[in-house]
């Protein structure tokens, strides 16, 4: 389950009860921080939450202002200071901003819903600051094939251009307008929903991948043998595909090359085989294509995973969802103590919408038994 679907089965289940919450949303860090803007938490008055925008600290405090008024606010919580406002030293350094819209709320709420049917990358503008007929949470979203947009009350000249412009840029700022000549700031959070995950198998490796990637938020769809025997193909099976990541891992050589040899031409920004270097250079043989060209394509990982001595197929499964990660963050493994810059800074992928890959990721990295 992802986190966004999360937020809504916890807010669910704080309706029913009749307890009194509020959804919490970083929209600006400086500094160090422990969520990048758009993370979200359900805040309840007493203490528990769903989500998460820290370790609890924040959600603490937030909690305790959560008096029964219903009007929104935003907090600029001070990281860097010796004591926090309740008497507790962060220690993080840095700020972020947090805007908290007690709950029920329509506008907030719906946006969250859309967001978590969204199967492509989207862009949510939001009102931080209010003035005139703007108020505090008033929103507008856009998907990035512009086919699908979320209306709230948010209304102000050029709102579609900074909306394309998001996403674009692919990464969420603050930004201030003017409305009737009042100044406003907007929150122009860029989204990317969920990895789709397809992996190709049944066995016990492959039901253990599809275990783990969905507790970690990744939607899966796990392609058995008897499907694989299919004469239909795969793209019409399966239309996510080109951009999707995969995982193939049949175990059996004809349908495993069967399968690459389909995924080759959808060109998925991951495709992930599993086996020795040994086999999948026969595998490829078997239709005559040349392995030591397809590597160099920066799509195909053979043998499949991040290089951190898995054995068990837990061990593999968690590999495996690490490399995929790196890649679709555009990140080159490494420990974090060895890395440059803050831990939530991105880098930009090259070109095209949806997942991509950074050129500089090694296609072969790893051998898993």
């Amino acid at each position: 389950m992802s986190e966004i679907q999360e937020i809504l089965t916890f807010y669910e289940q704080c309706l029913r009860q009749g307890r009194r919450c509020a959804l919490a949303t970083v929209v600006k860090t400086s500094g160090p921080s422990y969520r990048s803007p758009g993370a979200r938490s359900i805040v309840c008055d007493d203490g528990t939450f769903g989500g998460g925008l820290s370790a609890g600290c924040l959600e603490g405090d937030i909690s305790c202002r959560l008096d029964g008024d219903k009007k929104s606010f935003v907090v600029d919580y001070d990281l860097s200071a010796e004591d926090d406002v309740r008497g507790f030293p962060f220690g993080c350094g840095g700020s972020v901003e947090i805007l908290v819209e007690p709950l029920p709320n329509a506008q907030a709420m719906h946006a969250a819903e859309w967001f978590a049917s969204l199967d492509q990358p989207a862009v949510l503008l939001t009102a931080v600051s209010g003035a005139g007929s703007i108020e505090i949470g008033a929103r507008y979203g856009m998907n990035a094939s512009c086919d699908s947009t979320y209306h709230g009350t948010l209304k102000f000249q050029g709102m579609e251009t900074l909306a394309l412009s998001v996403l674009s840029e692919r990464k969420s700022k603050v930004v201030q307008i003017e409305s009737n000549g009042k100044p406003i700031k907007i929150f122009a959070e860029y989204y990317e929903p969920p990895i789709n995950l397809y992996v190709f198998g049944d066995g016990e490796d492959a039901r253990i991948l599809e275990t783990c990637a969905v507790s970690h938020g990744l939607n899966v769809t796990r392609v058995s043998r008897n499907q694989l025997r299919s004469t239909e193909p795969l793209i019409k099976m399966f239309p996510r595909l080109g951009h999707a990541y995969t995982a193939v891992m049949s175990h059996d050589l004809n349908i495993d090359s069967d399968v690459v040899q389909q995924l080759l031409l959808i060109n998925p920004p991951y495709l992930g085989i599993m086996g020795p270097r040994s086999r999948t250079e026969r595998m490829f043989n078997l239709f005559e294509s040349n392995w030591q060209a397809a590597i160099h394509r920066g799509n195909i990982f053979a043998p499949i995973g991040l290089d951190m001595g898995a054995e068990t197929p837990r061990e593999i499964a968690l590999s495996i969802l690490a490399e995929i990660h790196t890649v679709a963050r555009g990140r080159v493994p490494q420990h974090l103590r060895d890395a440059d810059g803050a831990i939530h800074e991105r880098i930009l992928r090259e070109g095209g919408s949806g997942p991509q890959r950074v050129k500089s990721y090694s296609a072969i990295n790893v051998l898993l038994r």
